[in-house]
């Protein structure tokens, strides 16, 4: 079992390289957990029949067995889930990893080496902290049968 703090470390980390894609974790339960990242804010939560808020509530019951970050894929998630715009999880759940801070500040570059077709591939991706401000993010429509849903 995995301490639920390392993992809010992860994010915390993938949040200050201003990461977009969805983290997920499995719990002991066998039961998945999904939190998506946009431009390195957290902006949707689900756990089950849980969403959002209701998903920050519940961390610290989560028994985490495995977890893992896939960059650039966004799950489709509820309109239930997503976050208001000035939601701060690590505020929300009372967690400061201001160490980490400084370390993120700078660029950061990564190289990774991967075989396509038998020829080898090297992806570089560099990031650096921007100041430019946040884009407000709209929750998505839901619709069922051509009818749009209100949650």
């Amino acid at each position: 079992m995995i301490d639920n703090t390392d993992v809010l470390k992860e994010i915390y980390t993938l949040s200050q390289a201003g990461k977009t894609g969805t983290v997920f974790i499995t719990t002991t339960e066998n039961r998945a957990c999904h939190i998506l990242l946009e431009n390195g804010r957290v902006v949707a939560l689900s756990h089950g029949s849980l969403r959002g808020e209701q998903v920050l509530k519940h961390w610290f019951n989560l028994d985490i067995e495995r977890y893992s970050f896939k960059p650039n894929l966004k799950m489709p998630l509820a309109g239930r889930s997503f976050l208001d715009d000035d939601t701060d999880i690590f505020q929300f759940l009372n967690v400061s990893f201001e160490e980490r801070s400084s370390e993120a500040a700078k660029p950061v570059s990564t190289s990774k080496k991967r075989i396509y077709r038998g020829v080898e591939i090297e992806e570089t991706e560099t990031s650096t902290e921007s100041n430019k401000p946040r884009e407000k993010v709209k929750k998505p429509l839901r619709i069922y049968r051509g009818q749009i849903l209100e949650d």
